[in-house]
């Protein structure tokens, strides 16, 4: 009974009844009925509740491992759907993916030719998914390294779950001969097309562009189509040893603790923000309503990382200090704090608070100055100031050397270590403009000798020479 009434309950939106009923459901029919598995993880996910989520899909996938791993492979990826699982659920599943792959190419046979051609694995060419912006800015930087690539799809948000509707993704102009991943069969046997695909395309190296929650691509990775596997990681990576070197997108994700062994660089996504700062329109502080600001500071983040008192003594000196000086909060989070911090001041009217962007480019083609939160934050908006030739400022994290924002920055004259010295250099910038020149063209060739879109496919190449010689 309490299955059809909670089944029923799901029919009819009632979340509140049928999750405790489809719970006690699944439990006494020990995880054995697929419709009952689907419509519990169905009603915690419109029930918006991610946690449980998160354990209750590792819970079912664990029952169906060993009599329908393909099925089990799609309650793991609704795991994801839950938020980030701990490392001990990512190992877990890491250890069933190195039980399935197959024999790892000997270090010796990987060294036999020179890269010419390489694929990518990523799961859409949707324009919102990370990896697809990514790409075209790789491909073009490989190909200037006398590299060339081939994408292949997974398709993995199509024909499952949430998203039943098998709609494949369109490429674009700037990715041509994608080969996009038939959304046909169950998951195993989708990953079983693409590893076939890749293999019949005569590449030297895949890079898979994809963490765990991606589950056919790490399948694919598992077939190991391709004698040289490299996975590009966007979140934590595929803590799983069915690769050849791990290219974090992320610091954090670089320096985080990993059961491989093999070579890890941490490569940040390339920016062509300086091209789209260009595309904004000249007149953006008056559609801003900046139009009464001499200057303007801006920060992206968390706004909980900018709400400690330190911080916001810096920027309220900025403002009392400079009458006609406006400040700009792009991130998420309560505002409440931070606006009574200022209010009390007397400096709120030129503070503006954008919420969640999802374009720095508008924030970088008003600002003057860039001012990293003092905590350590996504290196991200640090990158797009830089790319934007923005002067930039940063303190160190002296409880975490090496990976704070001052690294990134890599300017001594920029980086202060008290509040009262980022607030001296920030003065300086914001009261004399050659001083804003001299910096930004600093900024500029820092930008350009270490994180240029130009020097993304050397990059690759350069650490694809250092695992083969491993």
């Amino acid at each position: 009974m309490n299955h059809e009434a909670g089944l029923q309950a799901l029919k009819d939106g009632d979340l509140k009844t049928a999750v405790p009923l489809l719970a006690e459901a699944v439990q006494e029919a020990d995880y054995s009925s697929e419709a009952l598995n689907d419509a519990y993880t169905q009603a915690l996910y419109r029930a918006g509740d991610k946690t449980r989520l998160a354990y209750a899909a590792i819970e079912i996938g664990d029952a169906l491992l060993e009599k329908n791993p393909a099925l089990a492979m799609d309650y793991f990826q609704r795991a994801f759907l839950g938020g980030t699982l701990d490392a001990a659920c990512l190992r877990y599943i890491g250890e069933i993916y190195e039980g399935w792959a197959a024999p790892k190419t000997a270090a010796s046979s990987r060294n036999v030719k020179s890269i010419k051609k390489v694929a990518h694995v990523v799961g859409s060419l949707h324009p919102e998914h990370e990896p697809a912006r990514h790409l075209g800015l790789l491909i073009e930087s490989l190909r200037q390294q006398g590299v060339e690539s081939q994408v292949f799809t997974t398709e993995w948000a199509s024909s499952w779950f949430f998203n039943t509707d098998g709609v494949h993704a369109q490429t674009t102009g700037a990715i041509p001969e994608t080969v996009i991943a038939s959304t046909a069969g169950n998951f195993i046997e989708r990953a079983e097309h693409i590893a076939a695909a890749i293999r019949a395309a005569d590449i030297d190296a895949a890079f898979y562009h994809a963490d765990f929650n991606e589950q056919i691509t790490a399948r694919v990775a598992a077939f190991r189509p391709a004698g040289l596997q490299v996975n590009v990681a966007y979140g934590t990576g595929m803590d799983a040893d069915l690769f050849d070197g791990f290219i974090h997108v992320k610091r954090q994700g670089s320096t985080a603790s990993h059961h491989s062994t093999e070579p890890r660089i941490w490569v940040p996504s390339p920016s062509d923000i300086a091209e789209r700062v260009r595309a904004c329109p000249p007149d953006m502080r008056h559609a801003m309503g900046l139009g009464e600001a001499q200057t303007v500071s801006a920060t992206l983040c968390d706004l909980k990382q900018v709400s400690e008192p330190k911080y916001l003594y810096v920027v309220t000196g900025l403002l009392k200090v400079f009458p006609n000086h406006f400040h700009l909060f792009a991130g998420s989070g309560d505002v409440k704090a931070i606006r009574a911090a200022f209010h009390a001041e007397g400096v709120l009217p030129r503070v503006r608070f954008l919420g969640a962007v999802s374009d720095t480019a508008s924030v970088m083609a008003v600002a003057d100055v860039y001012l990293c939160p003092f905590k350590r934050s996504d290196e991200k908006p640090l990158l797009d100031a830089m790319g934007a030739d923005r002067p930039c400022i940063a303190t160190r994290d002296s409880g975490d050397p090496g990976q704070d924002s001052a690294d990134v920055l890599g300017i001594p004259e920029f980086v202060a270590d008290s509040e009262m010295s980022y607030l001296q250099i920030a003065q300086g910038l914001l009261r004399d403009a050659e001083a804003r020149k001299r910096a930004s063209t600093l900024i500029e060739r820092r930008f350009n000798s270490e994180f240029s879109p130009a020097l993304l496919g050397r990059k690759y190449i350069e650490f694809l020479s250092t695992v083969q010689s491993q």
